[in-house]
């Protein structure tokens, strides 16, 4: 039987760094910001997302000891082109002959491209998918509003997932729905606009929903769970779900304080904190969930 497995992670952060402080300026408000939201600082560039991408997409080959890869998966909000997708672009520098797709899903966008990938490597079709999360979210923010200005940062991660005889991924789950897509929106040639209060009534219930349904999926319980990575959005939202699960604030990953919410890239960045920092080991059971735009939900379940 074939089965998919994370092979490597990677991730890239900009040196550039904007503290709260600084930001708290243009708002007008002092030691606002980490008591909202758990964020201290975010990292902002001028790289475009395809450099981003390449950065953390080369971190996470070295760490899966191999750069071969058949097919790319990237995920984005914001990316440097309608027109082509930044897939192609990526490939240049790899310079391999290999299939790829963009996909565009909010902040549960990493996660729904790694089902995808599962699905493609458990079909037979493919050996071995490269899926890299990557963006820019300072061309898209005004850090004048405070609706969104405090929250967004830039970044990218990357997951290298490659076919096994034993099983890494356990189980997939997935959800979108219109409703209640306008609390989240950015409109062409405009800055991202979003409902705070909308959203973080969403994602409480979205997380506990994508928990919940994975679990089952995997015939596993909470208690199976090592880690949780949950999107790096708001902290005051992770601690509520822990909270309504009653589950210690300690088995969730915080990477939040220094990245603020990366987005696609959000997740793999998490992960790759909780590796370095030795929160994730060899044997491993981590459950990763994420909720955005769309609206959209997804979690997975997988065992390095």
């Amino acid at each position: 039987m074939i089965f998919s497995r994370v092979l490597g992670v990677g991730g890239y952060l900009p040196q550039t760094v904007i503290e709260n402080e600084e930001i708290e300026k243009l708002l007008g408000v002092n030691d606002w910001i980490f008591e909202r939201t758990g964020i201290k600082r975010r990292h902002v560039t001028h790289e475009s997302a395809v450099e981003m991408a390449v950065k953390a997409l080369r971190d996470a080959f070295k760490n899966a000891g191999s750069d071969d890869f058949e097919y790319l998966i990237v995920a984005s909000n914001t990316p440097d082109t309608l027109i082509p997708g930044m897939s192609g672009q990526i490939q240049r520098f790899f310079d391999k002959k290999i299939g790829g797709i963009d996909i565009q899903a909010g902040c549960s966008g990493f996660i729904q491209a790694m089902e995808i990938a599962d699905s493609m490597i458990r079909s037979g079709s493919f050996s071995k998918i490269a899926i890299v999360g990557t963006e820019r979210l300072s061309r898209i923010v005004d850090f004048k509003d405070k609706s969104v200005g405090p929250l967004f940062g830039d970044g990218a991660g990357a997951v290298i997932m490659g076919r096994s005889d034993k099983p890494g991924i356990m189980a997939n789950y997935s959800r979108i729905q219109g409703e209640g897509y306008e609390s989240i929106v950015q409109k062409h040639g405009e800055n991202l606009e979003m409902d705070g209060k909308a959203v973080f009534r969403f994602a409480i219930d979205a997380i506990v929903e994508a928990i919940d349904e994975v679990l089952k999926k995997a015939n596993m319980r909470l208690k199976d769970v090592d880690l949780f990575v949950p999107h790096q959005s708001n902290l005051r939202i992770i601690s509520k779900v822990a909270e309504k699960l009653q589950i210690p604030i300690e088995k969730f990953q915080i990477s939040i304080e220094d990245h603020a919410n990366t987005a696609a890239a959000s997740i793999p960045l998490a992960i790759k904190d909780a590796m370095d920092s030795g929160k994730i080991k060899e044997s491993s059971v981590i459950l990763t969930v994420g909720y955005g735009a769309g609206l959209g939900i997804a979690s997975n379940i997988f065992k390095l």
